[in-house]
């Protein structure tokens, strides 16, 4: 991460579950970023997990790892 040119690997966002629908299933609300995955310096050693944004209730929701594009120019 020491690479100021150097982009995230996943764009990390957050979706709070709303309700659940007819069948059951969850329903979630509006999705939001709110941080990003950076890989590490050395292969093979994980990645790193970024969070610019911790939301309230985190344990009523669901995380989604988005990989970032090439053409990608926005940083989290």
């Amino acid at each position: 991460m020491s690479n100021a040119k150097q982009k995230p690997i996943y764009r990390a966002k957050f979706c709070r579950i709303i309700g659940t629908d007819e069948a059951g299933k969850d329903k979630l609300g509006r999705t939001i970023e709110i941080g990003a995955v950076w890989s590490r310096r050395e292969a093979g050693k994980g990645a790193i997990l970024k969070l610019d944004i911790v939301p309230q209730d985190f344990t009523n929701g669901v995380l989604f790892l988005d990989p970032v594009e090439a053409e990608d120019r926005g940083f989290a």
